[in-house]
């Protein structure tokens, strides 16, 4: 009898090794942050993390598409709706250079309720343009951007607002459905972003890297700009439901 117990405890203990060598067992954690209204600026209903309009005050989350075009209407007033409440970012540094913000004189962004001091004007159109980036940098003093021009996933170059986090690491996409290919070796993932970043390469338009990669289109699916509003100025956008807030 002990000939067989002595082999399958040899074996337990071989698999347990095994799973503890897993090379997902210690994988960094992969976020995608969001800094979401909790009711739609139209219709007051709760606003879901799937839909929003992205303005030149960040993104806006409403109840349903049709809200869309009211938020691309005055963009200013469904802000105001959406954050009433404007709180002061305390980043010492800028989110767009990684500058010293200066003591005096300081230009800010407002963005999804967040007044962002920056070092320089000329910073502020590229704030608006990567928002959610922005609000992670100056929220969140541990985070450090790659700084990578081609997405790790498809080589393909990055887009704005396409990004995830692994750890505290900033690594760009060429598109938001890329997140779920990181989710499954974020090392891997970060391994390569850092290599393209030391690199600077910028990424190729069209080129697919890695397998099992299909071509990344936008984030979500696009509805008719006549009947259901818009996505920053020309269509309405719909996003994915799974990033922690």
């Amino acid at each position: 009898m002990l000939r067989f117990i002595l082999p399958a405890a040899l074996l337990l203990c071989a698999l347990e090794l095994r799973a503890g060598d897993s090379p997902g067992a210690d994988a960094p954690a992969v976020t995608v942050p969001t800094f979401a209204n909790a009711n739609c600026p139209i219709m007051g209903k709760k606003a879901s993390l799937k839909l929003f309009v992205d303005t030149p005050k960040g993104r806006i989350y409403m109840c349903c598409v049709k809200c869309a075009k009211e938020i691309r209407k005055d963009p200013d007033r469904a802000h105001a709706a959406a954050y009433p409440k404007i709180e002061k970012a305390t980043n010492t540094v800028c989110p767009v250079t990684g500058e010293k913000i200066p003591e005096k004189d300081v230009p800010t962004v407002v963005l999804q309720g967040y007044e962002i001091p920056l070092c320089c004007k000329d910073c502020e159109e590229d704030a608006r343009k990567n928002s959610q980036i922005t609000l992670v940098k100056a929220t969140n003093p541990k985070a450090k951007d790659i700084g990578n021009q081609a997405c790790p996933v498809t080589g393909k170059p990055v887009a704005p607002n396409a990004f995830v986090l692994i750890g505290d690491d900033i690594v760009r996409l060429s598109s938001p459905e890329c997140v779920e290919a990181v989710k499954k070796d974020p090392a891997a993932a970060l391994k390569k972003a850092k290599e393209l970043a030391a690199s600077g390469a910028k990424g190729e338009p069209g080129k697919e890297h890695g397998e099992g990669h299909d071509d990344h289109g936008g984030h979500g699916a696009h509805e008719d700009d006549d009947d259901h509003g818009g996505h920053g100025d020309d269509h309405g956008h719909q996003g994915h439901g799974d990033h922690g807030q």
